[in-house]
């Protein structure tokens, strides 16, 4: 349950990356008001978590979560461009957070 409530974390996480980008200057309340709660219900789920995995363990896989889907979403849906040695690295975090889930206890 832990690693579920980390994975939504991470998940919220994205969700208020996204709606950040459409604040506009805190012009628009709707996105500011999916931002608050997005970030209210990661670190919910975040802190719940961390109640079971290890702080610095659950903290990395939160993190990367959210680096990696942002980077996604920022591909897909907002069209930005990243080279091949970015997505390399990027790589390089989703190796960190397998590992870090198959070596935790």
């Amino acid at each position: 349950m832990a690693w579920l409530l980390l994975v939504i974390a991470g998940l919220e996480e994205i969700v208020s990356v996204i709606a950040m980008k459409y604040i506009d200057g805190f012009k628009r309340k709707t996105p500011l008001i999916v931002m608050t709660i997005g970030i209210a219900l990661s670190f919910y789920c975040l802190t719940q978590a961390m109640l079971v995995i290890p702080a610095g363990v659950a903290y990395a896989v939160w993190a990367g979560i959210g680096s990696v889907g942002i980077t996604l979403v920022s591909i897909f849906w907002f069209k930005e461009k990243y080279n091949r040695t970015q997505l390399m690295f990027l790589m390089c975090i989703v190796i960190g957070i397998i590992g870090m889930k198959m070596t935790t206890v």
